[in-house]
């Protein structure tokens, strides 16, 4: 089966921006994850081993080290970037005996060699890798029967102006390419041999000020979606885009500027499954 729309793969180890951008949203967005992991406790009993699929900087593996207190948490990742911030991050947080990183390719046809485990958990990831179908056949192998695939997916970037701007940030994900229909991964997890058993969606809008995590994020996000798109855009949005991004940097770094807060609005998918 081919890849649902608005799958899509890219080298996020190329992106310097990302780290910082999985860190704000770790903090902006901590409650929508707290919300998506009491999902998956509700479908799962006492877990002793997990894996987090695609697990960045860890995010989602902390916060299911968290939850799932007597799991051991495998992070799983193709970046060595990431996986030694995971590391440094499960010292800090003194999980260094809980938690372990395996470096692989989620998409590798021979996948990864682990114990089969209880839950297998992978978030804003498979829409990244180049071949979910096998990908998700990896998944399905390291689980023991009866274990729980949850995939959690942003629905697109998140808006992150006043609604007064809207028009300006809906112009540049367009030219982004990041306007496109959200991938469906319910065929796909059914076609890997997965009971679908609960879809949600999680939604969040946050009214911030600009001084904070909240502006920060904001402004990487927009960096970001211009890297892709911004000289797509007409001459006058291109400055109007400029000088936002600049006055949200200069609000970020503690500096005078006239932005007072962003808007932060956006929904994400929760795929809960099991694997017979």
């Amino acid at each position: 089966m081919a890849p649902p729309p608005g799958h899509h793969a890219h080298d996020h180890a190329a992106d310097d921006l990302l780290p910082r951008l999985l860190a704000l949203d770790a903090i902006l967005h901590r409650g929508l994850l707290d919300e998506a992991i009491e999902a998956v406790a509700a479908h799962t009993g006492p877990l002793t081993a997990l894996l987090d699929v695609g697990a960045g900087v860890g995010t989602g593996t902390f916060a299911l080290a968290a939850r799932f207190a007597d799991a051991l948490v495998t992070a799983v990742d193709s970046s060595a970037e990431m996986l030694a911030s995971v590391r440094a991050g499960a010292a800090a947080r003194g999980l260094a005996g809980r938690v372990t990183t395996l470096r692989a390719d989620a998409s590798a046809p021979d996948g990864w060699f682990v114990e089969p485990v209880d839950l297998v958990w992978t978030a804003n990831a498979l829409h990244e890798v180049t071949d979910p179908t096998v990908t998700l056949r990896n998944m399905r192998r390291s689980l023991r029967p009866g274990g729980v695939l949850a995939v959690l997916e942003m629905n697109g970037p998140p808006m992150v102006l006043p609604a007064e701007f809207s028009a300006l940030e809906t112009a540049l994900r367009s030219a982004a390419g990041a306007d496109s229909a959200p991938p469906d991964w319910a065929p796909l997890i059914a076609d890997a041999g997965f009971t679908l058993v609960e879809q949600r969606s999680l939604v969040g809008d946050q009214l911030l000020a600009a001084d904070g995590p909240g502006g920060e994020y904001a402004a990487l996000e927009l960096r970001r979606l211009a890297r892709h798109g911004g000289d797509a855009l007409p001459p006058a949005d291109r400055s109007r885009l400029r000088a936002i991004v600049t006055d949200l940097n200069e609000r970020a770094a503690g500096r005078p500027g006239h932005w007072r807060t962003v808007h932060i609005r956006g929904s994400r998918t929760l795929w809960l499954a099991r694997r017979p």
